[in-house]
Order: structure tokens, then C-alpha cells, then sequence
């Protein structure tokens, strides 16, 4: 038996798509940065990720710090939030079960990341979580999991959702004469 769930307005869904990505995005990017000041070379994460995914360098090859491939990583990785973010926005905006249970988003979405970078390591980019290594790169999945299910649940779920809150920016459409 299917249970009845009311519709969640489709800027409501684009909204929180757009806000967990960013959040998510910038809460790995922040993880990271602390990570790599602590070992001494800050910005060596998203140079590496950079130089591994838009220029092909084997992981192991490790170069200094580039500038230009933490900025088009941080773009690359942003839509890459950007497209989770949105199915993950659509899946809880239509399944009543993750509207009451957002820990179940949550445990989505890190299974999710988890596949996905298990798959692109495995298939695409051999070496790479090595590199980054295991432990961090499952807390930024861990931590943007987070992250994007409580602001999607906070955009969708919550009677006072983020993008009805006075903070949020969103366009106000006059009401229909």
C-alpha cells in the first residue's frame, strides 16, 4: 500500500539540491584544507584530485601544489555535488519513508559515495584513494552525507524549511490576482 504524500514544489527540490551541494562542497573542501595544513601542505588534496582528473597524472606522481587544479577540481567537484544533490533532493521529496527517517538519506547518500568512489578508483583513476587515503576520504563522505541530508530535510521535511526561512534567496512571485 502506498502512503499519500503531499507534492514538494519543484524550487523547493531545486533549492535544496543547489544548497546541500554547495554546503556538502565546501565541507569536504574545509576537511581537506585542515588535513593538509596538518600534514604540512595545505591544498595538496584538490591539486592531486585536480592533476589526476583533468590531467591524467598517475596518483603516485604527486606534483606541488597547482592553483589552477584546485580551482577547476573545486568546479568539477561542486557539480559533481550538484548532481548527487539532486537526486538525492528528488528521491526525498518523493518517498515519504525518507521524510520520516532522514537517517536513511544519509546512509544513501554515503552508500552512494562510497560505490561511486570505490568505482572510480577501481575503473577510472587506480591509485587514487590510496593516495588521499581510505580513512580520510570515507570521513569527507561520511561528513557530506551529513550535511546534504540535513539540508535537504531541512528544505523539504521541515514545516520551517530553509527555503522558507528569511535567509534563504529565492525569488518571491507576486500571489495570482
Amino acid at each position: 500500500m502506498k502512503s499519500k504524500i503531499d507534492p514538494v514544489p519543484t524550487e523547493r527540490v531545486a533549492f535544496a539540491s543547489l544548497i546541500s551541494a554547495a554546503y556538502a562542497s565546501a565541507g569536504v573542501a574545509l576537511l581537506f584544507l585542515v588535513l593538509d595544513a596538518a600534514r604540512g601542505n595545505p591544498l595538496f588534496t584538490p591539486s592531486l584530485l585536480g592533476s589526476v582528473v583533468l590531467l591524467g597524472e598517475a596518483p603516485s606522481a604527486a606534483s606541488p601544489v597547482r592553483l589552477d587544479m584546485v580551482a577547476l577540481y573545486s568546479l568539477v567537484h561542486l557539480g559533481a555535488f550538484a548532481l548527487l544533490g539532486t537526486g538525492a533532493a528528488l528521491l526525498h521529496a518523493r518517498q515519504s519513508v525518507l521524510r520520516s527517517h532522514p537517517v536513511l538519506l544519509a546512509a544513501l547518500l554515503f552508500a552512494a559515495l562510497g560505490a561511486g568512489a570505490a568505482v572510480v578508483d577501481s575503473l577510472l583513476f587506480p591509485g587514487l584513494i590510496g593516495a588521499i587515503g581510505t580513512i580520510p576520504a570515507s570521513a569527507a563522505n561520511a561528513l557530506s552525507s551529513g550535511i546534504m541530508t540535513w539540508l535537504i530535510h531541512r528544505s523539504i521535511a521541515g514545516e520551517e524549511g530553509l527555503a522558507e526561512s528569511p535567509i534563504a534567496i529565492r525569488s518571491r512571485r507576486p500571489p495570482p490576482a
